[in-house]
């Protein structure tokens, strides 16, 4: 029988994770096994016992301690040539310089504000970035490519007033839907660092595991875009210009 030879990944990539949840502790274990040589974390909380069913990282034993810390180690032991730098915080609009360096970042954040908050981040960086969203038996992907491809705030211009969202921890969301979903964003990444067109770039990808049913559906930039609506134009200036 033949069998296909997996795909190495280069020890000088870079992969900012935000957000060390459900999507993170898959995308992140992807990443690791795939020979990314650096793993950036970035997650505020504490393991909690409702955080076991989905995020993989996580037992019973490490209830209570930060999750950036608990990932780092589990990452470690699974690749153990593997570099994590850790960051137990929120992502604000002040951390956008921890972009730098990194080759590509994933949003595995589980808020509405955090999205916009990262994805904006990712375009005044200039760094590639992997967005996904998961909740109850649902979840979305789409791939920012800066200066290229539709922003998270082309598509969606503005987070909604507070309240008018439940937040997973209401809304519930199905381990496998994070997982699926985690897994796709590290395959993303891994084809952004090797230089192969993004699957999900100017694509949204809607995923419903209640119906069986995967929709994608063709995004474009926008000009009036608040995040990289001026680069739309700056880029259109220099392409018209003799």
């Amino acid at each position: 029988m033949r069998m296909q030879k997996e795909t190495s990944t280069s020890s000088r990539t870079r992969v900012l994770v935000i957000g060390v949840g459900g999507l993170g502790c898959s995308a992140a274990l992807a990443l690791a096994r795939a020979g990314v040589g650096t793993i950036g974390l970035v997650d505020p909380d504490v393991v909690d016992v409702s955080n076991l069913p989905r995020q993989p990282l996580y037992d019973d034993a490490t209830i209570g301690r930060p999750k950036v810390d608990v990932a780092a180690e589990r990452l470690r032991q699974i690749a153990p040539g593997l570099r994590v730098d850790t960051l137990q915080a929120r992502f604000t609009e002040r951390d956008a310089a921890r972009l730098a360096g990194f080759d590509v970042v994933l949003d595995g954040t589980d808020s509405i504000v955090s999205k916009f908050v990262v994805s904006d981040a990712a375009v005044a960086a200039r760094v590639a970035l992997v967005h996904a969203g998961a909740i109850d038996f649902r979840a979305q992907l789409l791939t920012v490519v800066p200066g290229v491809t539709a922003c998270y705030r082309c598509i969606f211009e503005e987070a909604p007033p507070d309240g008018d969202l439940a937040p997973c921890q209401e809304a519930g969301i199905l381990g496998p839907v994070v997982g699926l979903a985690g897994s796709l964003q590290a395959a993303e990444a891994l084809r952004l660092l090797a230089g192969e067109t993004p699957l999900f770039a100017d694509r949204l990808l809607s995923i419903d595991l209640r119906t069986g049913r995967w929709r994608s559906v063709r995004v474009a930039r926008s000009p009036r875009c608040a995040a990289c609506g001026s680069t739309l134009e700056r880029d259109a200036a220099r392409r018209s210009a003799p």
